[in-house]
């Protein structure tokens, strides 16, 4: 059986692994995307795993990148949230570095990919799906294809939403990700706490299910910033379905709810009919997703 390597590479953590042309996930490991933060770093870690992984005899690499990518070449504009990357030729430096095909996409496109063929929107003629993590990213599918264009397309994380907003890694300001990212959601708990010590979203997430007043504030206005956004998203694309993944879609449980309660005041009501919001259901859509893109090869743009 033909084997891919799938890259899935977030503003936090990078996560390679062996995927089979079926799409079964064979071996995964993860590394802090803070240790690559340098081209030559990336290079050298990605060819020491390919290296590892030629038992599997892998047939190419597909690499879902958390930024701006010219599609048609493999190339990376730059990374929001991952400093150390501009005009990079990704797709051919590795592909000299390992001697291996390489495809590269975005990486809210790759977990699209994973959950349209095989997870939450597998029976969705038309799904928004949102990554909530250290940023917001996005993708859109009609009929099986992702919206793509030469420069990713589906970066709704740098939809501006406040005139005088916070700055944003993509250089802009008041960008809805600078609402909804986990950086922004632990520095405003902070904050309101008055506390410096570390904590983490799954923390804020916990507290809150004890009804703990400043968790609960945060998760309120999370669901305000996220539900105003999906609002705008429902009424432009008319989805069957909206799949959340990224870490910060593991507190559903608390945000679903108001979330709902914005959409269903904001957005236009017939576009709601029907409607369905839930969490991806596979555990490593954004691995699988890059080997299923390595196995496809040639990407589609419109």
């Amino acid at each position: 059986m033909k084997s891919y390597i799938g890259i899935d590479w977030g503003g936090t953590l990078l996560r390679v692994g062996i995927v089979s042309s079926t799409g079964k996930l064979l071996k995964k490991e993860t590394v802090r995307t803070a240790e690559l933060s340098k081209p030559p770093m990336f290079l050298a870690k990605i060819k020491e795993l390919v290296t590892s992984y030629r038992s599997y005899s892998p047939q190419g690499v597909g690499i879902g990148a958390p930024g701006i990518v010219n599609i048609p070449r493999g190339f990376i504009y730059y990374l929001p949230n991952v400093p150390g990357w501009r005009n990079y030729p990704l797709r051919d430096a590795l592909r000299k570095a390992i001697n291996l095909p390489v495809v590269v996409d975005n990486d809210a496109n790759v977990f699209a990919l994973a959950e349209a063929r095989q997870g939450a929107a597998k029976n969705y003629q038309r799904a928004l799906f949102l990554t909530l993590g250290t940023g917001l990213g996005g993708a859109f599918i009609l009929n099986g294809k992702i919206l793509r264009s030469t420069t990713s397309a589906g970066e709704f994380g740098h939809v501006p939403i406040h005139y005088h907003g916070k700055p944003c890694g993509c250089g802009g300001t008041g960008c809805i990700e600078t609402y909804l990212g986990n950086r922004y959601l632990i520095a405003r708990y902070k904050k309101i706490r008055n506390i410096k010590n570390e904590v983490d979203v799954e923390e804020i997430y916990k507290k809150a299910l004890h009804k703990e007043k400043p968790a609960l504030l945060i998760w309120r206005e999370f669901s305000l910033y996220l539900g105003k956004f999906l609002a705008g998203m429902v009424n432009i694309f008319n989805p069957q379905a909206i799949i959340l993944g990224g870490g910060v879609s593991g507190a559903i449980k608390v945000f679903k709810p108001m979330v709902m309660e914005v959409l269903k005041q904001q957005a236009m009501w017939p576009n709601l009919k029907n409607l369905k919001v839930f969490r991806a259901q596979m555990k490593d859509s954004g691995v699988i997703g890059a080997g299923l893109l390595a196995q496809e090869g040639h990407l589609e743009v419109l």
